[in-house]
């Protein structure tokens, strides 16, 4: 069976991720996903994990690696090339350089955006399951383009207004609360249509 590795850079994705991947994978691969803590640190370790996933494929090892980062307030592009860049220097051949004839590939480079918050706000179906006082609710305009910008800001000033997270808005325990009830092909967020086809596309 072929292994996927995902490296993301905060635990709240990867809670997140616990409860998709299952959704999506189910035992046509095994998963892990691996927390850098944060994105500096992510994008500095990068090249060496690259390499040492290079060192395994070639030892025999069937593995396909995920990188999975915000965007941020980085420029899209730009990031997306540094990823490919990284992937191509450690001598691995991504999805995108791949292109769409087929070619093997090891790597996929996915970027949330801006934030893993966009992919809550594309499933409003998971909102109201995971918080049963939005249960007819009306939901902002705003949601029906979640990558639209200042997404974890419009999430919780959404989620304060109807009396949920007032004080604070506890990431990790956001994603729990929300992901086990997301269904993937439902949710309207780009960003997460582009990293399912990617993790498919792996399968």
């Amino acid at each position: 069976m072929s292994r996927l590795e995902l490296l993301v850079e905060e635990p709240s994705m990867e809670e997140a991720l616990r409860h998709l991947l299952p959704k999506i994978i189910g035992n046509r691969a095994e998963w892990k996903v691996i927390n850098m803590r944060s994105k500096g640190r992510l994008m500095k370790e990068l090249p060496d994990r690259l390499r040492g996933y290079k060192r395994r494929m070639d030892g025999g090892e069937e593995i396909k690696v995920i990188v999975l980062i915000d965007r941020d307030n980085d420029d899209c592009h730009a990031l997306k090339r540094q990823l490919e860049d990284m992937a191509r220097n450690a001598g691995l051949q991504t999805k995108t350089a791949a292109g769409t004839g087929g070619a093997a590939f090891q790597v996929v480079n996915r970027i949330a955006i801006e934030e893993l918050e966009a992919w809550f706000m594309g499933d409003t179906a998971a909102l109201q399951r995971a918080f049963t006082s939005l249960g007819g609710v009306r939901f902002p305009n705003s949601f029906n383009n979640p990558d639209n910008g200042g997404t974890w800001e419009r999430l919780h000033h959404f989620l304060k207004q109807n009396g949920i997270y007032r004080n604070s808005f506890p990431k990790i325990d956001a994603a729990r609360n929300i992901a086990k009830h997301m269904e993937p092909e439902r949710n309207r967020s780009r960003s997460f249509q582009c990293f399912l086809q990617g993790v498919v596309a792996c399968l």
